[in-house]
């Protein structure tokens, strides 16, 4: 019996009221959970309208011509509106509309180690499926994708933001940041040469703030610096394995031959004087630095030092020839790659 009532009262509203010089209408846009919906008076009369009251269907009223409403609920609301005459006389017109559920926007990033970040597109919905998905990485680049994945330039955080919109139109949005990985700086420098048997190489990271492990031989140190010893005739591998804070991990190798790379050949046999020419004893080359020079007899007393490139003439430290005889020096130079080798030998003098 109501709802006959009720759809009378409608035809009445509809074919009656503009007879009478009144017409009650509005439209509204929108129809989205959790947006803004203009609502629009469309009525008319031939008397001034006065005044209007909303009524949302939500508890919610309003007493503005076009007034904005945000239903937090999807579903069906009964919209009425009221209008007011100057000549006091009120008329109405209620409508049924449906408020659609908007779509949850989410998304998981998978950063790569090198600066690549896929997306997992993780939105749902409750009333329509998404049909666009509209995404900013924050440098500038987009994409249309439902499922991306982008290269960064940046090794620290971007905010990402991810815009969906479904079939009904609705839309949702989220914004993260998200981490940028990148590999770990790799590079190690030779900083020490001992040429012994066995021979010492002394390395040191070019990489100071992460995680950084050598291995040769055999054996693995877990330091920026490390001190190896090895067989100075055979060609050894040293490999590095750096790790950063982000779990990235890079590594890199490099063979070195003790005596083949850092040997510097001096005689075994050294006579200064003949009855030609006069020769010297020592390091003749413009790349190499000469840190301490040093030559001792048999006795193992010094006969002669240096700490610059000076040879050796085959006198004793007061100017004094040598005896001939087996002798023993000890170098110690610098390379053009600052490498600091440190190298002892046996020659012959003969005076």
């Amino acid at each position: 019996m109501k709802n006959k009532f009720y759809n009378l009262l409608v035809i009445f509203l509809l074919f009656i009221s503009p007879l009478l010089g009144v017409n009650v209408d509005f439209e509204y846009k929108n129809h989205c959970i959790n947006n803004i919906i203009y609502f629009e008076d469309l009525s008319s009369s031939e008397n001034e309208i006065v005044s209007w009251y909303w009524e949302f269907g939500d508890g919610s009223v309003a007493n503005d011509n076009s007034p904005v409403h945000v239903y937090t609920e999807s579903g069906h609301y009964n919209v009425k509106l009221t209008i007011k005459t100057e000549l006091g006389k009120a008329y109405s017109l209620k409508k049924h509309i449906l408020i659609n559920a908007a779509p949850f926007a989410f998304f998981n990033p998978n950063a790569k180690c090198d600066q690549t970040v896929g997306f997992t597109d993780n939105s749902f919905t409750q009333s329509a499926d998404v049909k666009q998905w509209m995404w900013d990485f924050g440098d500038g680049n987009y994409s249309m994708e439902k499922n991306p994945k982008h290269k960064f330039n940046t090794s620290t955080k971007s905010k990402v933001h991810l815009k969906v919109l479904d079939n009904n139109g609705c839309v949702d949005s989220i914004t993260q940041f998200v981490k940028i990985k990148r590999k770990p700086d790799v590079g190690f420098d030779i900083k020490n040469v001992l040429l012994s048997n066995p021979a010492f190489i002394k390395i040191k990271s070019r990489n100071f703030k992460d995680s950084v492990s050598y291995s040769m031989n055999n054996r693995t140190v877990h330091q920026t610096s490390a001190l190896f010893a090895t067989n100075p005739y055979e060609s050894n591998v040293i490999k590095q394995k750096v790790k950063n804070q982000m779990g990235c991990v890079d590594s890199l190798s490099t063979v070195v031959s003790p005596r083949q790379d850092f040997h510097i050949a001096l005689p075994a046999y050294f006579q200064p004087q003949s009855q030609n020419y006069t020769s010297h004893f020592g390091v003749n080359n413009q790349n190499l630095v000469v840190r301490e020079f040093s030559i001792f007899n048999e006795k193992g007393d010094r006969v002669f030092y240096a700490c610059n490139n000076t040879l050796w003439n085959g006198k004793d430290e007061h100017g004094t020839l040598c005896k001939s005889g087996n002798y023993t020096y000890l170098l110690e130079y610098e390379n053009l790659e600052d490498v600091t080798v440190i190298q002892k030998g046996k020659f012959i003098l003969k005076n």
